[in-house]
């Protein structure tokens, strides 16, 4: 038998055997699901974004791909409604479950065993209550929740959970009761699972939180701890922008985000991409020269606050070969290269308090130019605009009273962000 033969033969076998597991494997799941439906729960194998829409605290709330999969509903045995759900987003991937709350609560994040906190966080950390005993973390916006929220009560369902897993990850997602990680893979532990799950949220609601109850938020894609961000997704109009690329072809937009933090400015958010194209020149096997079109894809990444007045033109960067304004601080100096059309304008805005600013918090290369301050963020990111948005709002509350009014604004456009008055207000 040739070596040739052999290969063939050895490549049959693979294939074959790759054959009889996938067969296996769609039994099995065939199987599974028929054991979910004879509980009388649903089961959806490409559920649609309104399966988690409401969500918005971590793992959701973060990223731009959100993805959810299979997914389990029905309720417990005690009649609470209850959603078993396999999750994807640029962050974090796996299993989330969840029964749902009598009211909309703030978040509340408690962890217990060796479990970590997850990813994207956002809260204080606060004393366990001592019911719980040794291991469990908690964290919160406002102690006073925490402590209204864990009762004895619930503390003691907790810690019966806790039993019955090695961590637990639970949380508060308004009228949402999380638990990542759920023994979904087989229906005869997910039952009883979900049934303790339900006493937990029986505990939460028996507790006198009404006070606390949050209002409903608008239906639309939310982002953790940014309510008034909002996805568009696509909008070409923004290819006129003067930051935008204008050379190639196939222009187009994607994962277009507008909103604001605060009293801050309005921002756009997106991803341009485009092609290029051009000829070029090779030879052949046979020596012979030929001409071949290549198309490239390119693509960046567009930030843009939109400010209430036009501004000079003023670059702040990192600093590099070039030379920029010379201010008084040194350091400043070494670090930053700052270019302006108007020198007292630029002196007038980077004054000492916003230099020391500006070294605490190194932000990524920005230029106002028309009314607006474009950012080079170099990725689009949920992560990077929050920075920028929350940077760019520091550096607007630091630039003087005075600057403005000689703009032609009466009075400072973010006197409540401001801590403290600037030189010259």
């Amino acid at each position: 038998m040739s070596a040739a033969t052999v290969v063939v033969l050895v490549l049959g076998l693979l294939a074959g055997a790759g054959i009889v597991w996938g067969i296996v494997a769609l039994v099995r799941r065939q199987q599974y699901i028929s054991s979910l439906r004879e509980r009388g729960w649903t089961f959806v194998n490409t559920p649609a974004f309104d399966s988690i829409a409401r969500l918005g605290n971590p793992p959701f709330g973060i990223g731009f791909n959100r993805r959810p999969d299979d997914q389990i509903t029905g309720r417990t045995g005690s009649g609470r409604l209850f959603q078993v759900i396999e999750y994807k987003s640029d962050h974090w991937s796996g299993w989330v479950g969840m029964v749902t709350l009598s009211r909309r609560l703030p978040e509340l994040w408690i962890t217990g065993g060796t479990t970590q906190p997850r990813f994207g966080v956002e809260a204080t950390a606060v004393q366990a209550p001592p019911q719980l005993g040794p291991g469990w973390q908690v964290g919160v916006l406002d102690p006073a929740f925490a402590s209204e929220a864990l009762t004895p009560q619930v503390c003691e369902r907790l810690t019966a959970l806790a039993a019955g897993q090695p961590g637990v990850n639970l949380s508060i997602d308004a009228d949402q009761l999380v638990v990542l990680d759920p023994p979904r893979k087989d229906p005869e532990l997910l039952a009883p699972w979900l049934d303790q799950l339900a006493t937990v949220a029986d505990a939460i609601d028996a507790a006198p939180l009404d006070r606390w109850i949050i209002p409903e938020p608008p239906q639309r894609l939310t982002f953790y701890h940014h309510p008034e961000w909002h996805w568009v997704g696509e909008d070409d109009s923004l290819l006129s922008l003067p930051p935008v690329t204008k050379s190639g072809h196939g222009h187009g937009t994607s994962e277009v985000i507008r909103g604001r933090d605060g009293n801050g400015p309005p921002f756009v958010a997106f991803t341009h991409e485009w092609k290029t194209t051009r000829t070029e020149t090779y030879t052949d096997s046979e020596g012979r020269t030929q001409t071949r079109t290549v198309t490239e894809n390119h693509s960046e990444a567009i930030l843009g606050f939109q400010l209430p007045l036009v501004m000079p033109w003023l670059e702040v960067s990192r600093k590099g070969w070039g030379r920029g304004i010379s201010f008084e601080s040194e350091a400043f100096n070494e670090k930053f290269a700052v270019s302006a059309q108007d020198m007292k304008f630029a002196y007038d805005v980077i004054h000492p308090r916003q230099m020391e600013y500006l070294m605490a918090n190194p932000p990524t290369p920005f230029r106002m130019a028309d009314g607006w301050v474009w950012f080079s963020p170099g990725q689009h990111s949920h992560l990077v605009i929050a920075h920028c948005s929350a940077f760019l709002n520091g550096f607007l509350t630091r630039i003087p009273r005075f600057v403005y009014r000689n703009l032609g604004l009466p009075e400072h456009p973010y006197p409540a962000l401001d801590p403290a008055p600037a030189p010259g207000a």
